[in-house]
């Protein structure tokens, strides 16, 4: 199963520039990114339920520098090549340019130099998976569940799961 995955959120909007960030008659975009990791407990069994940890900011990336970037016109090419040397990733370079150039070219915008900002939300999504190991009925257990500390030998038609590498054992959930 795979334990990672990233996504991708693109959101952008443009407004006519009012001389705030303009130099004369150049267009300005202002993409910023945020970066947010949203972990899973996957319980490897036979239904394979899957449960949210929650989610928290990357303490690993880069505190978020928006980066402002001046343009001439806003061919698609043009942008391509700015937006791919910000990012160095073909693909995503793609997807960004292709939404400043449909956003720019709204027919409810004004002519003259245009404010376009980026936000970009990166999601990590981190599985952690749980193998379950049932043991079979026959095996005579020793011990108390590492949950709710119940005598395993009392047990013997619930299934019982042991994380990898642990010596503890618990009631698989059903």
């Amino acid at each position: 199963m795979e334990t990672k995955s990233l996504k991708v959120e693109i959101s952008v909007h443009a407004t006519p520039d009012q001389g705030h960030l303009s130099l004369g008659f150049l267009n300005s975009v202002l993409i910023s990114q945020s970066w947010v990791i949203e972990e899973f407990f996957v319980e490897e069994s036979d239904d394979g339920n899957i449960t949210s940890l929650g989610s928290y900011p990357d303490s690993f990336s880069f505190p978020d520098m928006p980066s402002l970037l001046r343009f001439q016109d806003l061919a698609p090419t043009n942008v391509h090549q700015q937006i791919k040397s910000c990012f160095n990733d073909h693909v995503l370079s793609r997807l960004i340019t292709d939404h400043i150039v449909v956003e720019s070219r709204r027919r409810d915008l004004p002519q003259g130099p245009l404010l376009i900002t980026v936000f970009l939300r990166f999601t990590k999504k981190e599985y952690i998976v749980m193998p379950c190991n049932s043991a079979p009925q026959t095996t005579n257990v020793e011990g108390t569940c590492a949950v709710c500390l119940e005598d395993m030998s009392d047990t013997k038609e619930q299934a019982l799961c042991q994380p990898p590498g642990c010596a503890h054992l618990f009631h698989e959930d059903s």
